[in-house]
């Protein structure tokens, strides 16, 4: 029975957006983090309402559909969700989280200060760390049988005296660990006994497949929060990358002093009003939505771990615990190329390219499984042609 979110091909391609584009139409992507499903009806019926009344010119600055308003209802999202009590006033909306990333790691760091990443990670951490003139420092994942861990002893190695910043993504892209509060509180004590700020990307963070509950940085107690700057959108959740609205959050007044200091309110985007509606939508009156969503979430990693474990033994990987990418190591299948270009080439299926995600990283793929069970199935199906040839 097909879900009432789940588009067929033809209306994807029609769509216009990048993932259905990138590649000529005898491939099928899996590569960008964008879900293949229609939105939410409440935001569809929030923008519809913004074109039939017209609503381009300039927008309202206090009430409902404001930035303001949309703080308001994030903050109570995340004490709903997770016990976070936030205050509005110590969160500043911008248009989405590479705008955020740039901007912490510039308000924080000076040219030639070093930047702690666990790698595999987000390529544009890496992007903005190292085009910014700062030093990316790369800690190595632990791969044990239960998933990959931080390796805070690798961490303790890797400080010096121009450390400055700790990035983490939890949930982790592209692994899909949920991180335990041992493991967060093993990170935060490094980062207070070196004077760390710690940048918390948590974009995935309701996007959970596992019995695992996720643990916003923020929470592990008054010290740690006065030093972590935390990233929260509502684009992956509910899809809505392209309409342009997330969420900084600062641990303290001072945090927030530092970055309003080298980024005014005037410099920092305050989500497009298109972004900025859409969110509110979806946080207030899209949970049933999202519910359906993580369902068929969880029921597509289930397929695509039972499908690889049956027909691809060789290719090894940990079943997501939240997100909806899969981190595929295919270095025993000793492909003549890069998994990405083999999978590319001889299944014509586009993936994530690992060594976007860790230099060297050549043998591994990055798997967006967020589409309905018909392309799921026939991704798979030519994948396991391909890792034959």
């Amino acid at each position: 029975m097909r879900n009432n979110f789940e588009m067929t091909e033809r209306d994807l391609r029609q769509r216009g957006g990048l993932k259905w584009r990138q590649y000529p139409t005898d491939v099928l992507p899996a590569f960008v983090a964008d879900m293949d499903f229609a939105v939410a009806p409440a935001v569809h019926d929030a923008l519809v309402s913004i074109v039939d009344g017209q609503q381009y010119g300039y927008p309202a600055r206090t009430g409902a559909g404001t930035p303001d308003h949309a703080v308001e209802v994030f903050a109570d999202r995340m004490t709903r969700l997770f016990g976070w009590s936030i205050m509005p006033q110590d969160v500043v909306v911008c248009s989405d989280l590479l705008q955020a990333i740039s901007a912490t790691l510039l308000s924080f760091s000076t040219r030639g200060d070093a930047v702690i990443v666990q790698q595999p990670c987000y390529p544009p951490f890496r992007d903005a760390i190292t085009s910014n003139g700062r030093e990316f420092v790369a800690i190595e994942a632990k791969n044990l049988e239960t998933g990959v861990v931080f390796d805070l002893e690798a961490v303790k190695r890797s400080l010096s005296p121009n450390t400055r910043m700790l990035f983490v993504c939890n949930p982790h892209n592209p692994t899909g660990r949920v991180f335990t509060k041992a493991e967060l509180e093993g990170l935060a004590n490094i980062a207070l006994e070196r004077d760390l700020i710690i940048v918390s990307d948590e974009v995935h963070a309701e996007l959970i497949l596992s019995a695992k509950t996720h643990i916003p940085m923020a929470t592990l107690g008054p010290e740690i929060a006065r030093r972590t700057v935390t990233l929260c959108s509502g684009a992956k959740t509910f899809n809505l990358a392209g309409l342009k609205c997330a969420f900084v959050h600062f641990g303290s007044a001072a945090l927030q002093e530092t970055f309003l200091t080298c980024f005014p309110k005037r410099v920092i985007t305050p989500g497009h009003p298109f972004g900025v509606q859409a969110t509110i939508a979806a946080f207030l009156h899209g949970q049933s939505w999202l519910d359906e969503v993580t369902a068929h979430l969880r029921q597509m990693r289930d397929v695509l771990t039972a499908r690889i474990s049956e027909e691809m033994p060789l290719v090894r990987f940990h079943p997501p615990e939240g997100t909806y990418m899969a981190w595929l190591d295919c270095s025993k299948l000793q492909l003549p190329t890069s998994a990405f270009e083999h999978f590319l080439s001889k299944g014509r299926v586009a993936l994530s390219a690992g060594e976007t995600f860790v230099p060297g990283g050549e043998a591994f793929v990055r798997l967006n499984f967020a589409t309905s069970a018909h392309i799921l199935n026939a991704i798979i199906d030519r994948m396991v042609v391909a890792s034959r040839q």
